[in-house]
């Protein structure tokens, strides 16, 4: 269950809302959106539990965490 407030931390990460707010307004901007950000939200969901199991990632939560 430790995993999930790493995925948590992952996602509220600045440059990760601004990639999938960008995939979002580009597929809204195409006529063909819904397959497209459903394809968006499933790529960006498999970076993010890839980044949040990465022990690199791990040591520099931990660090902010005890800030």
């Amino acid at each position: 269950m430790a995993d999930e407030s790493y995925v948590k931390e992952a996602f509220l990460m600045p440059q990760n809302l601004i990639g999938l707010g960008v995939g979002v307004v580009a597929a809204a901007a195409l006529p063909i959106a819904g397959p497209i950000i459903l394809g968006v939200g499933a790529l960006e969901a498999l970076y993010l539990v890839s980044m949040s199991k990465n022990p690199r990632f791990q040591r520099m939560v931990r660090s902010r965490r005890g800030r």
